[in-house]
């Protein structure tokens, strides 16, 4: 089931120089720890001049939509999604 959060969260990440990419590692979100073990897909999205990134990742239980805020670089979760049907 999808449900949406639109919190602020802290975030461990991974930054490959020689591929260019950062990667969410883990998630800490309501006084719990996330290690995230795939990211699935990763796009920009520009709102105005400023542009987001948003990353999809899972902990393989559970998969989270992350967004950093390029222009003051918050963490937000914007998704959960557990597996289960609705």
């Amino acid at each position: 089931m999808n449900e949406p959060i639109n919190e602020k969260v802290s975030v461990i990440t991974s930054y490959d120089r020689i591929k260019g990419t950062v990667v969410p590692k883990k998630l800490r979100w309501q006084g719990r720890e996330y290690i995230m073990t795939k990211l699935s897909y990763y796009y920009r999205r520009r709102e105005g001049r400023n542009i987001s990134h948003i990353f999809h990742v899972t902990d393989g239980a559970m998969d989270f939509k992350l967004r950093l805020d390029s222009e003051n670089l918050h963490w937000t979760l914007v998704e959960v999604t557990d597996g289960a049907s609705d």
